[in-house]
């Protein structure tokens, strides 16, 4: 799960570093909320919480809320909508979520194969993506999306000369077709290149993994940000019609703020008082706060504080940890000793870096703690499969 790793950086001075098996541990409480973490937004489960009729059924509550979902790099698919109903073109929504790169007409296969559907007429096949990641009957985003769906499956399978899967992990594919989609297609391939060629995005000669995903919260990354390695053609990219200086400022101008995945608190829990919700008592986060402390006291506590609501895993000394454990709330509290919070009074985000969409810093009861620190820690200690999903992310209180 690349997507649960995506933004974990590495801490310094006291900030003790995750173990590779508490990393796991993230990236399977990741995994189980379902988002996409490849191409395509897939079903959206975003949900807000914020409506002042809902009650998570005790108070104060604390909910944090990340802006977009995974993945963040190459083209947001809310953004092209909201760039496209501003009055941009295709081309100009292509370019500002790539670099380095050139729209050219090239020779198109004459068939792909995709797996579970056998062999498809290659522009058909782009025709079958477009209409199911892209809801949005928007011309001028249709178009984008299309020449990215093209230049994705030209780079992955080698001009089609291997399959491609249906699913998230590549791009999700039907056999379903709409009007508007296909004439996006057909704009961006026959129509603008004539016969047995279509526009594709290149780099270098060759097509691009023109990714994309649902909703980038205002701010795309590069997929060495999320994935390591390195590619000229993703960028990191204020998605925004204009400057941003606080929340309200993105809420307001970001060309994806439509999607209800912008701006959504992530996970739940069934049972009662919590009503499948993911706000937090304020003992809860409190209990994260504490297990920060003690960590930065005792680096080797990192191996005994897990999900307070999971059994801890077994020892594994090749992931950094020969002993493991699962302290309690009070266990921790106990070891902390005078230093433990009791509840949390007030937890407010104090740090903001506009310019790369990262949270930096947060207080608990005035304690000021990294923001990448708190979300790490707050990914491996929450119960349930409650997460903050990204580098920028708020909390709300009830």
């Amino acid at each position: 799960m690349a997507g649960a790793k995506a933004y974990q950086g590495a801490l310094a001075g006291k900030i003790a570093q995750l173990t590779a098996q508490q990393q796991q541990i993230i990236a399977q409480k990741l995994g189980s909320l379902n988002l996409p973490t490849s191409l395509g937004a897939g079903p959206l489960i975003c949900t807000d919480d914020r409506d002042p009729k809902y009650n998570p059924g005790f108070s104060p509550a604390f909910a944090f809320y990340t802006y977009g979902i995974p993945h963040r790099v190459g083209m947001n698919q809310y953004g092209a909508y909201g760039r496209a109903k501003s009055g941009q073109d295709y081309k100009v929504i292509l370019n500002a979520y790539f670099q380095n790169s050139s729209l050219e007409c090239r020779d198109m296969p004459a068939q792909i194969t995709v797996d579970g559907f056998g062999a498809k007429d290659f522009e058909d096949y782009v025709k079958g993506v477009v209409n199911k990641e892209m809801g949005a009957d928007i011309p001028e985003a249709l178009k984008a999306q299309a020449v990215a769906v093209r230049s994705y499956a030209l780079a992955v399978t080698n001009n089609a000369q291997s399959s491609i899967c249906a699913t998230q992990s590549c791009q999700v594919y039907s056999d379903a077709r709409r009007g508007s989609a296909n004439d996006a297609v057909d704009a961006t391939g026959v129509q603008a290149c004539g016969g047995g060629k279509a526009q594709v995005l290149v780099s270098e000669g060759q097509p691009i993994k023109a990714w994309f995903a649902s909703t980038s919260g205002g701010y795309t990354f590069t997929s060495a940000d999320v994935w390591g390695g390195s590619t000229s053609w993703t960028k990191r990219l204020r998605d925004t019609s204009g400057n941003v200086g606080s929340f309200s400022d993105l809420q307001a101008t970001a060309y994806d703020k439509e999607s209800p995945c912008f701006y959504a608190a992530q996970g739940w829990r069934k049972q009662s008082p919590y009503n499948n919700s993911a706000w937090l008592k304020s003992e809860e986060v409190a209990d994260i706060a504490n297990v920060i402390l003690l960590v930065r006291k005792n680096p080797s506590a990192a191996c005994f504080v897990y999900q307070t609501d999971k059994s801890p895993p077994a020892p594994n000394p090749a992931k950094g940890c020969s002993q493991t454990g699962n302290w309690s709330a009070g266990e921790v509290k106990q070891k902390l000793g005078s230093q433990a919070l009791s509840a949390a009074t007030s937890v407010e985000v104090t740090g903001v870096d506009w310019g790369s969409g990262r949270t930096t810093q947060i207080k608990v009861n005035g304690i000021p703690f990294d923001g990448n620190e708190f979300k790490d820690w707050f990914n491996l200690r929450a119960p349930a499969n409650i997460q903050i999903v990204g580098p920028l992310f708020n909390v709300e209180r009830k």
